[in-house]
Formats: structure tokens, C-alpha cells, sequence
């Protein structure tokens, strides 16, 4: 279960140059946000930090871990729609008094820093540089949903996977492993795939040489041979 651990210090923030707050001068910090109410909260893999419906009262900045971003239709049945990686900032449907559209739960142990949405609402109001972070943060978000789109409507299987480890490594040094932490059956959701059409691609392309795995780390050994299978030049 999240518990809160501390109060959020903008100014010593070790994430603050990814956050919407990268661009306030320290003075800034010490002045426009010092009564501005934040929680550090602390999550365990799994752990729900709040539920598609649920009045929205609080956007999230990521500290540390992933977060996947989820819907679920009345049956049952869920599509992970984001996944969430340090510095990102979510939840901020209450902006236009929405409820939260989606399910937002921890993929691995997780951190967060709380900020209420009325506190944050005044800043975007005194300060043009919160606004503009916002603003680029939102158009992000659109783009990734329209990238994603197309993911999943104009690629095939093969594409849509080998796309999504090549984003998934990137900025990686090459021969460097990196974690996957997304299980066969979280892929699948993110994609639009079956447990089996993923696994059954993974264990082509270890035959072929194009990755190798080992213990929930992934090396991409050919990238070349993957961009080929994702359609990209």
C-alpha cells in the first residue's frame, strides 16, 4: 500500500531537472513554492496509486520506478495505454474537473511526489515557465498517444514488439543489459498481443541473435537485424 514518507523539497529535488519545475530560478523555489503542499509517497510493485473514475485531486510527479497507466472496460478486460518512467508528471485530469481516466498502478518499487492539483493550478496562473512545462508535458502526452495509435493499428505483430524493445533500450550503450521489467503478459497488454504471440517472438529472435536474456535483463545484440523487423530505417 502507498504510504507517504516525507514532505517534498523542491529546491533539493534530485529529479528536478526533469521535472516541470527545471526551468524556476532558486529564488523562485524559495518563494512561489514554499507552502506548496507536497507528499513524498513510496510504492511497492503492484501498489494502485489511484483508479480510473476516481475524483481527481492530486497530479503525480515519477521519482523513481515505472508506473503503468491502464483502462479497463466494464468486463473486465485492460489495456495498458502508458508506461511511465522517471521525471514524467500524471494524473492531471482535475485540471478540467475530469475524474481520473485511467488506472495508474507501480510496476516496480516505486516513488512519488504528490502535488495537490489547486496548489499547482495557482502556479500555472503566477508563473508563465510552470505553464509552458505543462503545456510542453501535455503535447507529449498527445504525440505519444498518437504514436502509439499507430502502433497498434497500422504495425504487425513483429513490428509492434521490436519497436517497442528498440524504444525500451534506447539511449542504452550498446552490449549494456538493461532491465525489462514488463512481464510477457504487460507487453502484451501495452501491444495489443497475446502472452504467447510475445513469448514466441522473444524466443525467434534469441535463435536468430537479435537479443539474448538473462534473469529479467534483455542486451539487444543486433539492432540493426531488430530495426529491420520494426520497419524502420
Amino acid at each position: 500500500m502507498p504510504s507517504i514518507i516525507g514532505k517534498g523539497h523542491c529546491l533539493t529535488c534530485p529529479i528536478r531537472y526533469r521535472s516541470i519545475f527545471a526551468g524556476l530560478s532558486e529564488e523562485m523555489l524559495k518563494t512561489d513554492i514554499r507552502n506548496f503542499h507536497t507528499s513524498i509517497i513510496s510504492c511497492e510493485s503492484g501498489d494502485t496509486i489511484y483508479e480510473q473514475g476516481e475524483p481527481s485531486e492530486y497530479a503525480y510527479t515519477l521519482r523513481k520506478g515505472l508506473i503503468k497507466l491502464t483502462k479497463s472496460l466494464s468486463d473486465g478486460r485492460t489495456q495498458i495505454v502508458k508506461i511511465l518512467k522517471k521525471g514524467d508528471l500524471f494524473g492531471f485530469d482535475g485540471f478540467v474537473e475530469e475524474a481520473y481516466n485511467h488506472n495508474a498502478i507501480t510496476i516496480s518499487q516505486s516513488e512519488v511526489c504528490r502535488l495537490p492539483l489547486k496548489d499547482l493550478a495557482k502556479l500555472r496562473i503566477n508563473n508563465a515557465e510552470i505553464n509552458s512545462a505543462m503545456m510542453e508535458r501535455w503535447l507529449k502526452n498527445i504525440r505519444d498517444a498518437e504514436d502509439m495509435m499507430l502502433e497498434l493499428g497500422a504495425k504487425k505483430a513483429p513490428e509492434k514488439l521490436a519497436s517497442f524493445l528498440l524504444k525500451w533500450c534506447e539511449g542504452v550503450n550498446e552490449k549494456d543489459w538493461i532491465k525489462l521489467e514488463l512481464s510477457r503478459s504487460e507487453i502484451g497488454a501495452l501491444l495489443g498481443l497475446t502472452i504467447e504471440t510475445v513469448s514466441r517472438f522473444l524466443s525467434d529472435w534469441r535463435r536468430l541473435g537479435f537479443i539474448e536474456e538473462s534473469k529479467g535483463f534483455i542486451l539487444i545484440v543486433d539492432p540493426q537485424g531488430l530495426k529491420k523487423k520494426a520497419c524502420i530505417t
